[in-house]
């Protein structure tokens, strides 16, 4: 996700005796940048205040670089860190692999607070990954050239964006199943490949408005702010910073919803502090905690709106009451490779 920094190397961790054996320290990493060095900043010390477990807060690489470093050191019977912070794809094929430890339910009363299908669980009924948070990309806008708000994505589709359209590049952004729900009716049509041939089909129509296909978010965030650019899909967080910033630009979730990315905390199967982990996992899930995430970091909590002490400014800001659209990871695993080069296909034609 976003931004990242290099991994340093991991010490061995210390450990204390008793009758639940729990760590004198954890190491957590989390995507690198301003997110890890809040967390570190501003939430962790609240979890060693409470617990005296102190917290090692490490920088991880890009997603598909710290899969193969997880499962080269848990081959090893290492673990580089204690507890990381995973998007959908990478918890899915860890997984599967089982490169995640158990963790009891029973230890984290706190994740009871969390909205259902956030504590994922195997079919022994323990937990393999908690949610973390969820962050949302949306239809952002240049407010010097379109004052008003769109209503829905199909918006999108129409010639008014002057052909300086910014699309992502890769099939998972969640365009396709912006098009699934918006033009066919929801999720359905993405489970054959004849129907993921059809949405395809239709996000082609966008390629004459569509003045940068981009893998750089950088890029994109420039050229909307100046000019360059009218519209987009991008981060609803890192839109909203322009917008305190003065910015020209607008973050808007349309009826249909914006499209939500989750995040789940993993303990890698070789920790050997567990125990500790679960604590952390108990601490994290907290309504409060949530909401101090959500003031802090511009991430949206992954609790009901009304355990959440936030008001509707602030809730507004990082998320949204609208059911939102939710990436298909399961076809995006499943059809791999197929549904990229489809994709590029459409791109480059």
């Amino acid at each position: 996700m976003k931004t990242t920094t290099s991994m340093a190397k991991i010490a061995g961790l210390l450990m204390v005796a008793g009758t639940a054996t729990h760590a004198e320290e954890l190491t957590i990493s989390a995507w690198g940048g301003f997110f890890e060095e809040t967390l570190a900043a501003e939430i962790y010390p609240g979890f060693t205040a409470e617990t005296g477990i102190e917290v090692r807060s490490i920088a991880q690489p890009e997603d598909s670089t710290w899969m193969t470093q997880l499962m080269a050191a848990n081959r090893a019977g290492q673990a580089p860190a204690d507890l990381s912070l995973v998007v959908d794809e990478v918890l899915y094929r860890g997984n599967e692999v089982g490169l995640w430890a158990e963790l009891d339910p029973a230890n984290m009363a706190g994740t009871e607070a969390l909205i259902d299908g956030y504590v994922k669980l195997n079919d022994a009924g323990n937990a393999y990954a908690v949610g973390a948070l969820a962050f949302y990309t949306t239809f952002v806008t240049n407010t010097d050239y379109a004052a008003d708000a769109p209503a829905s994505w199909a918006e999108l589709w129409e010639p008014q964006w002057d052909g300086k359209l910014g699309i992502v590049t890769t099939p998972n952004s969640g365009l396709i199943e912006v098009t699934a729900k918006t033009f066919f009716g929801g999720y359905e049509i993405m489970e054959t490949r004849e129907g993921l041939e059809e949405v395809i089909a239709k996000i082609a129509e966008l390629k004459p408005q569509v003045s940068l296909w981009y893998r750089d978010e950088g890029q994109f965030q420039q050229s909307l702010e100046s000019g360059e650019l009218n519209a987009g899909l991008y981060y609803h967080d890192v839109t909203m910073l322009s917008i305190w910033d003065g910015l020209p630009v607008a973050s808007t979730f349309p009826t249909e919803g914006g499209i939500v990315s989750d995040a789940y905390w993993v303990v890698p199967a070789a920790s050997e502090n567990i125990a500790s982990a679960e604590q952390f996992l108990d601490y994290m899930s907290r309504p409060e905690v949530q909401a101090q995430m959500a003031l802090t970091m511009g991430v949206a909590p992954i609790v009901p709106r009304d355990s959440l002490d936030l008001s509707d400014e602030d809730f507004a800001a990082v998320s949204s009451d609208i059911e939102p659209i939710r990436v298909q990871t399961h076809i995006h695993l499943r059809e791999g490779d197929w549904l990229e080069t489809k994709y590029q296909e459409m791109i480059a034609q």
